[in-house]
């Protein structure tokens, strides 16, 4: 993805869908945490947070879905991984496990690690 498009897409696709106020969680990757392009772009009238994800943490956001499309594909199962419903149920799945009590604590310390907050908790893997 080119600058230009990425901008594009803030234009088009994200700015137009918000309210008054939005988040917006940039990859650290320096195109898309490029706050000034995004703010050249942003309407007025819509106040825009946006926080940059540390660096090597995206990859390991979505463990899951790795995972269980190499068993789908070590495993030779009759499944199209590449279909767009697959990867919605997918994605649905992981969203329901992440947000899991039971990671409550894991989103918390992470999120206290990377600095955002100033809120400690400690997170005890399950056994």
């Amino acid at each position: 993805m080119t600058k230009q498009l990425f901008i594009e897409r803030c234009e088009r696709v994200f700015f137009p869908h918000m309210n008054d106020h939005c988040i917006y969680p940039a990859d650290s990757w320096p195109m898309f945490a490029d706050q000034d392009a995004v703010e050249e772009v942003n309407p007025e009238e819509l106040e825009c947070e946006m926080i940059t994800i540390p660096l090597k943490i995206t990859g390991k956001s979505s463990p899951s879905m790795s995972s269980v499309s190499n068993w789908i594909l070590l495993d030779d199962q009759p499944v199209h991984v590449h279909h767009r419903d697959l990867i919605l149920k997918l994605h649905s799945l992981i969203y329901r496990q992440f947000t899991s009590q039971r990671f409550e604590n894991l989103i918390a310390q992470a999120w206290h690690l990377s600095g955002y907050t100033d809120k400690f908790s400690t997170y005890i893997e399950p056994v």
